[in-house]
């Protein structure tokens, strides 16, 4: 009886492949869900029921903290949305890691409702500070090696996709990944350090944004993407 062969590497079927589609509309279905969660965490006060009230413009002078939060996070989820949009520009196929990967993702994402509220109920704590600072790390850590795992090799990209594309944008990734992680390690020192840190990344970057810029580098593609 002749040996059994067995497959080499070379040999075996790659991974299946399928169409990220799914993916996508769980993504913003979930964010769609987690930006209506940010609202409901606003304090609506009843004057009616205050002892010594003054009226309602006092009562909503108090919850400035509360406000400044939501219109902070508002704008982080809105980010972080934007850089998942971006990246699935060029995912043409998906696979089981990158679906984990995602996942991680919304992790991340969906933590911002209590993160947001955490801060806004305890602004001086540390803690609430980098836990607020992590979860937007790891959000953007997630994002940054969806791309990255999918482009190497074009895995899961176009072919045509440019090399110095991918390169430009991993490498402003991590650029953008180490301030991240800075920010959220500053709140070891101080919780404002933290807000600020992060409050310069989300004006630039939307600033970027209402200009046309594109991609975590914040630049245009210059021909070296695909349409």
């Amino acid at each position: 009886m002749p040996p059994r062969r067995y497959p080499t590497i070379d040999q075996r079927r790659p991974p299946a492949t399928f169409s990220p589609d799914r993916i996508k509309a769980l993504t913003d279905g979930v964010i769609a869900i987690v930006i209506t969660l940010l609202v409901l965490e606003l304090s609506v006060p009843v004057v009616s029921e205050i002892d010594g009230s003054e009226g309602l413009w006092p009562e909503i002078q108090h919850l400035w903290r509360e406000l400044l939060s939501y219109f902070v996070s508002f704008f982080l989820v809105g980010l972080l949305w934007l850089y998942h949009h971006h990246v699935f520009r060029y995912i043409q196929r998906a696979d089981g890691s990158l679906i984990t990967l995602n996942m991680f993702y919304l992790l991340a994402v969906s933590i911002t409702p209590f993160s947001s509220a955490l801060v806004a109920s305890n602004p001086d704590e540390r803690l609430a500070a980098i836990i607020y600072g992590g979860s937007v790390f790891l959000a953007g850590a997630s994002c940054a090696t969806m791309f990255a795992y999918a482009s190497q090799h074009r895995r899961l990209v176009a072919a045509a996709l440019d090399a110095r594309f991918i390169r430009r944008e991993n490498w402003s990734a991590v650029g953008l990944l180490a301030i991240l992680f800075v920010a959220a390690a500053l709140g070891y020192f101080g919780s404002m350090l933290t807000y600020i840190v992060l409050g310069v990344v989300i004006t630039y970057y939307w600033v970027a944004t209402a200009l046309n810029r594109e991609g975590v580098s914040a630049a245009h593609r210059d021909g070296h993407g695909v349409a």
